[in-house]
């Protein structure tokens, strides 16, 4: 009998050995009918300017199958082809597990298996979306020129009240579901709506009970940085490249003048350009008198670079590592948008922060006066 259960024990710890082995990668098979063979259906994930192809496959007998690892669990739309027609799409959440999609017809919805992150979200996702109609019709409401005034004021006041309501209910559904990856993927997504109270017992609780998990891990790095980059704190240096090719570093520019504006930048971004105006003008006003600029570009081509620089008659130091949002620059000093603007004294240190328009203006006449 004793030999019987230590072989069992054995037995039983070769098995958990294996589903931990398992469950380092995920196996996504998958069926579409609309399509054909050596169509393809695309595995994408979801960015701020629509779907990023993360990986392929060819469809054959109307199966597919997609095989790597995930760090934690994320969104992910499967996007099914017709020859050059997209047919039939799925928003899964994809997590390292053995996962089952039958791909939607006309309106119907996906049917998704083995993915117990999925299960837990379509739960999160149908309270959300009553709150977000109820949102959208007083929405709705407000942006009718017909809406009478007394209307209007009930209306605003529906739309304030399920915003809340939702953002509550998030933060609460992250906060209840931890140590879940669902948990770690939703905070990824709302993380910007949560109020800070609410930012704060999550973060806590992840703390102690999911420190790894990937969305977790960035938030508090994307802190730390954030707390490093605060107005008084000393710039991080750095070195980059100028259109000839030299590199030029940020220090040995700030030290020798009084103030330095480090501008964050690209020649496809329309607000940056917008504010270029103000930028050339102030540099006019102020260059003698002490001021520079250090204008990092996140262009990845350098003709569309130069060219915008001779366009705009950009005087000042300008410098790129053609990396676009994978820029050295993005990463070092948390640049989530742009334009955006660092200003710094002589000796390094940050004197302000997001200055645009106006506010640059002032803040340049306050320092030369």
């Amino acid at each position: 009998m004793k030999k019987n259960f230590i072989l069992f024990a054995v037995l039983l710890l070769a098995i958990s050995c294996e589903a931990q082995k398992q469950s380092k990668e995920y196996t996504l098979t998958g069926t579409c009918t609309l399509s054909g063979d050596n169509d393809k259906v695309y595995l994408c994930r979801i960015a701020s300017s629509g779907l990023d192809i993360a990986d392929s496959t060819v469809i054959q007998n109307n199966s597919f199958t997609f095989k790597g690892s995930i760090d934690g669990a994320d969104l992910r739309v499967l996007v099914a082809f017709k020859g050059t027609s997209p047919v039939s799409q799925a928003l899964i959440v994809l997590e390292n597990a053995n996962i089952q999609v039958n791909m939607p017809i006309g309106n119907t919805s996906p049917v998704v298996t083995g993915s117990p992150n999925y299960d837990l979200y379509l739960k999160f996702s149908e309270t959300m979306d009553v709150y977000s109609q109820k949102a959208q019709q007083a929405w709705a409401l407000l942006s009718d020129p017909n809406t009478s005034i007394d209307d209007r004021v009930v209306a605003k006041d529906t739309f304030d009240l399920y915003n809340s309501k939702k953002n509550a209910f998030a933060a609460d559904f992250i906060y209840n579901n931890i140590p879940n990856y669902v948990s770690d993927l939703l905070l990824k997504y709302y993380f910007s709506e949560l109020s800070d109270v609410d930012k704060s017992r999550i973060l806590t609780k992840m703390k102690k009970e999911m420190p790894n998990a990937p969305t977790y891990k960035a938030i508090v790095e994307e802190m730390r940085i954030e707390a490093e980059m605060a107005i008084g704190k000393q710039i991080k240096d750095i070195t980059l490249n100028n259109m000839d090719g030299k590199p030029v570093k940020l220090s040995d520019v700030y030290t020798k003048n009084k103030y330095t504006l480090i501008d964050f930048w690209a020649s496809w971004c329309r607000p940056c350009l917008m504010e270029m105006p103000n930028v050339i003008h102030q540099y006019a006003l102020y260059h003698d008198k002490g001021f520079e600029i250090y204008g990092i570009s996140f262009d990845n081509a350098k003709a569309n670079w130069q060219a915008c620089v001779q366009r705009y008659y950009m005087s000042w130091i300008q410098v790129s590592d053609l990396k676009g949002w994978q820029s050295l620059a993005a990463q070092q000093y948390n640049i989530k948008g742009i334009p955006a603007m660092i200003l710094v004294d002589q000796k390094g240190v940050i004197v302000a922060k997001n200055l645009r328009g106006e506010e640059l203006a002032n803040q340049l006449e306050k320092l030369f006066k």
